[in-house]
């Protein structure tokens, strides 16, 4: 206990030892969560540094800023200009025509209202009793007649009002004949009229004015929902407006006076205020923890296997940096020119197409700051991936892999051209872009082909190029062995038969699988004449020697293959089967021969060091082994004899645990077995005799008796 007194205060703590078995050990797999850590780090870091300058930036840009020097644009952009198509919008509402219906009757009932008053005026002046109806006009024509509007009408004579009759009837034919709109006066008619002089000035006096004003109504009424669908289909038509700048380019001169409309261009083409690069900033941050908690947690789930082995791990690490680094300092008028294709084929290659299908989305999605979240590069490479997926399995040979990066061009080109068409409209930078996509698609193909042997050899990775290869014959490894130990060469060639057909039917890799077995027994050319295949019925070496130095020569096979191997760089996956096509199998004959001699033989000395097979090809390897060379023992081969023979060696290598860690079930193992069988007889050419067949012969046989 330990008493710690300060400022008046006293602590207490115990301080204990941590025993060993509280220690967290370092294992493996926090071994593969650091690199994955390490890797995100690295991707965020890189795609943060494109903030970093500009956050580091103190110019002050807001509206109503005077510009101190002129701004050129530090990369090309295209952008969306709201402002533009705003103004578009404003001058087609400006020059827009209303929308007007035409009411005919109006114009005739009041030509005739005209024609009506003049006629009561004058029945009014020559019957001294009648009084002018004006109740009636109110009625019938709407029209409110000042009384002393027929006063001085009325102190006419009757031969004037006959005059201004016919004369107004006839302006009030022109004016309904031209039209009058909503909103129209007689004043704005008349000065508007090409006849001016003959409608007003000294045509119509003031009283003539005040009646025909009485009867002029618009007879074209304003139609505002067509003259709001007029317009909205002339707006409906109006594409959005794209500026593009190329990088170098003047956008803004010394003096000049920020707008709106200018701030959103030097935000288009990177340049903020430095609030809002600080909030940028942030936001990018917070968007790449999100990104990188979900990117991890997917690694660790689903790729726990390919990241344990470091060689795919440093693979992907220097692709992953290559790629990003490109992308970070290449100007965006070379984005589409960018082979980015080339990791996700790389990463197939190397690892397989699962692997890259997910570090191609997630790569993807990590890049997005770095590309200004351009979202039609993003859809366009995403849909690229999709595709490539599904096609880039069947890719086996360097001229498919090109042919294949030319036709994802050609998807791509079609994606870009379609989404760029229907959104923005044809334009010179659509084409250009699309002459950069076929490019990239060529020169990805190309690219990959040149760096995989690179990325082979640096990092020791079986790739299926590389399993071609190895599986050649003509191989200076291969070649020795059948050479050296013709038997052991045949033998390895009978296994690869055999193990490739069953690797098929379970679903495991046959490929690997045959490739893996022509080299499974390459350290017998150390000692070829101690195996009995090489011995040609010549002495056998064992007959001289004694059995523990026997079991010496025989258990050391494995080893000495896996560092006969590790010389010529053969790929660690084949090496572990060298080691694992044994288990920790026990030689009986010489462990029984050692036991007459010295009662005290340990049993572990004769068992092979192991491990024990760990996937199904190493598995099915294993069980080829020990049943090739036990069939070539049967004298009768037929099938029963065979499958009988098969299924004692599989289940001695049960019984034994030698088959534990390879993940194989009943029912594939019962698969294993029944190929087994059809394949080793179809090598020996063995003929199965069906019931119905010995019949036929028995039958033969007393005919033959017979006669």
């Amino acid at each position: 206990m330990k008493k710690i007194n300060f400022l008046g205060f006293r602590l207490r703590f115990d301080l204990e030892k941590e025993s060993r078995d509280e220690i967290r050990e370092y294992t493996s797999v926090e071994q593969m969560k650091d690199r994955i850590l390490y890797l995100l780090i690295f991707l965020v870091l890189v795609v943060a540094s494109a903030q970093f300058k500009q956050v580091l930036e103190d110019k002050n840009y807001v509206n109503g800023t005077i510009i101190k020097e002129n701004i050129y644009a530090p990369k090309s952009i295209r952008y969306k200009d709201n402002f533009k198509r705003d103004e578009i919008i404003k001058k087609i509402i400006d020059s827009s025509a209303k929308k007007y219906i035409y009411i005919p009757e109006i114009s005739k009932n009041y030509i005739e209202g005209i024609r009506e008053f003049y006629d009561e005026i004058l029945l009014v002046k020559k019957n001294k009793n009648r009084k002018f109806n004006f109740e009636n006009f109110s009625q019938k024509y709407k029209i409110n007649i000042p009384e002393n509007l027929v006063n001085e009408l009325e102190a006419q004579s009757a031969r004037n009002i006959e005059s201004q009759k016919k004369k107004l009837e006839i302006i009030l034919n022109k004016i309904y004949y031209q039209g009058v709109k909503d909103g129209e006066t007689l004043l704005s008619i008349l000065s508007d009229s090409e006849d001016k002089e003959k409608y007003y000035g000294n045509k119509l006096n003031n009283l003539e004015l005040k009646i025909l004003d009485k009867f002029v109504v618009p007879n074209y009424i304003y139609d505002e929902k067509s003259t709001k669908d007029d317009i909205k289909e002339k707006v409906s038509s109006i594409k959005e407006q794209y500026v593009v700048i190329k990088a170098g380019d003047l956008v803004l001169k010394k003096g000049d006076i920020l707008t709106p409309e200018k701030l959103k261009m030097l935000n288009a083409i990177g340049i903020h205020s430095p609030i809002e690069n600080i909030a940028r900033t942030i936001v990018n941050l917070l968007y790449l923890t999100a990104i990188s908690t979900i990117f991890y947690n997917t690694l660790i789930s689903k790729f726990k296997k390919e990241l344990l082995n470091k060689n795919i791990y440093r693979a992907t690490f220097l692709i992953c940096s290559l790629l990003f680094l490109t992308f970070r300092f290449s100007d965006r008028d070379y984005l589409y020119l960018i082979p980015f294709e080339s990791g996700f084929f790389l990463l197939q290659i190397l690892v397989n197409s699962v692997y890259a299908f997910y570090l191609g989305i997630g790569l993807l999605i990590f890049m997005l700051p770095m590309i200004n979240y351009d979202l039609v590069y993003t859809t366009v490479t995403l849909l690229t991936i999709l595709f490539a997926t599904k096609f880039l399995q069947s890719a086996k040979t360097r001229v498919q892999f090109i042919n294949l990066g030319i036709q994802l061009s050609i998807v791509k080109v079609v994606i870009y051209f379609s989404i760029s068409f229907l959104t923005i409209g044809v334009s010179q930078e659509l084409i250009l872009d699309s002459a950069k996509i076929i490019l990239s698609g060529v020169f990805s193909g190309v690219l990959t082909l040149a760096l995989v042997p690179y990325l082979e050899r640096t990092f020791n990775i079986l790739s299926s190029f590389k399993l071609l290869e190895l599986g050649d014959l003509s191989n200076p490894l291969l070649k020795n062995l059948s050479v050296k130990t013709p038997g052991t060469f045949y033998h390895s060639m009978m296994v690869a038969a055999v193990s490739e057909a069953a690797a098929e039917a379970i679903g495991a890799d046959p490929i690997f699988t045959r490739v893996a077995s022509y080299y499974h027994d390459i350290g017998k050319m150390k000692r070829p004449k101690f195996y009995v295949e090489n011995q040609e019925g010549g002495e056998n070496p064992h007959d001289k020697i004694s059995p523990f130095l026997s079991a010496l020569v025989i258990l050391a096979h494995p080893k000495d293959g896996f560092e006969l191997a590790k010389k010529y760089q053969i790929p660690k996956e084949i090496r572990d089967i060298m080691l694992e096509h044994h288990g920790t199998t026990f030689l009986a004959y010489f462990y029984n021969k050692a036991k007459s001699l010295d009662e005290n033989v340990r049993e572990d000395d004769f068992r092979y060091a192991g491990p024990k097979p760990k996937t199904k090809e190493s598995a099915i390897i294993m069980l080829a082994d020990s049943i090739e060379a036990a069939v070539r023992s049967i004298e009768n081969k037929t099938y029963n004899n065979i499958e009988e023979m098969i299924r004692k060696i599989v289940f001695n290598k049960i019984d034994d645990g030698q088959l534990v860690d390879a993940d194989l079930t009943f029912k594939e193992i019962d698969t294993i077995i029944k190929v087994f069988t059809k394949t080793i007889m179809g090598i020996h050419h063995v003929r199965i005799k069906y019931p119905d067949q010995e019949k036929e012969r028995e039958i033969e046989e007393k005919l033959e008796e017979k006669s």
